[in-house]
């Protein structure tokens, strides 16, 4: 079959015409060398897209190595980072830069992704080196043994010094974000610890423990509890917030109803048993100076 015919019945989201101009533009490859639209292909032939290069959003690159041996990696991840390729992000992610700082391809990586963090989540992020001790470390997080501890700033001051929030959690129905969740009857049972840590006039620095491992559970839990994140746009004051930031249409007022530019939610601890020795493992990543610095705008760390 002609090259160009080949294209257009398999990837019919481009008619014959578009594809013959990708060909003479030299953006479709053939063996290496460039191709004619004509061209009859051989069994054996590798054809090649390269698709305009698309700019990636600027991230916060200034990730910082807590812990590494033979068979894990902590990383103290910094806010505005994506943890692995997804959407607009591919090179701009932790894992990518891992990768490139250690001469690793994607397809051959030693490291290997064990659990998330939001991309504006700032914290600790463990990473396994090889398949058989990121299953192990897999396993863990998923049967729960794993004992994470995060710090958050919340609007408002609750009135205990620790409260256990048990709530089911679930895709929300009612919002126009695809990946929204909230507490929902039907919904996976879901329990979080919270421990005040400071008070402030009218926020509250928050020691906060997921029992469970829900998405999204301590941004969901404590909007629920009626404390929600500072500067979370999608489970914070108004999550149409969210919204107006992916459209670039975030106005001063807006902002200033944000408080933070990111979501004040920090991976402070991370416990886990070496997938080797067994031995427990206790990973700390402290609050960076900015984060201190902007609680103490709003009267916390005195």
């Amino acid at each position: 079959m002609r090259l160009d015919l080949f294209l257009a019945r398999t990837f019919p989201y481009r008619s014959r015409t578009g594809w013959v101009t990708m060909i003479r533009d030299e953006r479709i490859l053939r063996n290496g060398g460039p191709a004619r639209p004509g061209r009859t292909l051989r069994e054996g032939d590798r054809i090649e897209y390269l698709p305009d290069p698309q700019p990636e959003p600027r991230v916060n690159g200034s990730y910082r190595i807590v812990y590494e041996d033979e068979a894990l990696l902590a990383v103290a991840k910094p806010a505005d980072l994506p943890v692995h390729p997804s959407g607009r992000y591919f090179r701009n992610t932790l894992l990518m830069m891992l990768l490139a700082d250690r001469g690793e391809a994607l397809d051959a990586a030693e490291l290997r992704i064990v659990h998330r963090l939001d991309r504006e989540t700032s914290g600790v992020i463990l990473f396994g080196k090889g398949r058989k001790a990121a299953s192990i470390l897999s396993t863990q997080f998923e049967r729960r043994t794993v004992r994470k501890r995060y710090l958050a700033v919340v609007h408002g001051v609750p009135g205990k010094d620790r409260f256990l929030i048990d709530a089911p959690i679930g895709p929300d129905p009612r919002s126009p974000i695809r990946k929204a969740m909230t507490v929902i009857d039907g919904g996976r049972a879901s329990r979080t610890g919270v421990r005040v840590l400071r008070r402030g006039p009218a926020h509250a620095l928050v020691a906060v423990r997921p029992y469970t491992g829900r998405l999204h559970q301590i941004r969901v839990h404590l909007r629920h509890a009626g404390y929600p994140i500072v500067g979370d746009k999608v489970y914070g004051v108004d999550s149409r917030l969210f919204l107006r930031f992916i459209e670039g249409r975030l106005r001063p007022e807006d902002r200033r109803r944000l408080v933070w530019g990111r979501q004040a939610l920090h991976a402070w601890e991370l416990r886990v048993r070496h997938p080797e020795s067994d031995r427990s493992m206790l990973f700390r990543a402290p609050a960076g100076s900015g984060w201190i610095r902007r609680a103490e705008r709003l009267g916390l760390y005195r």
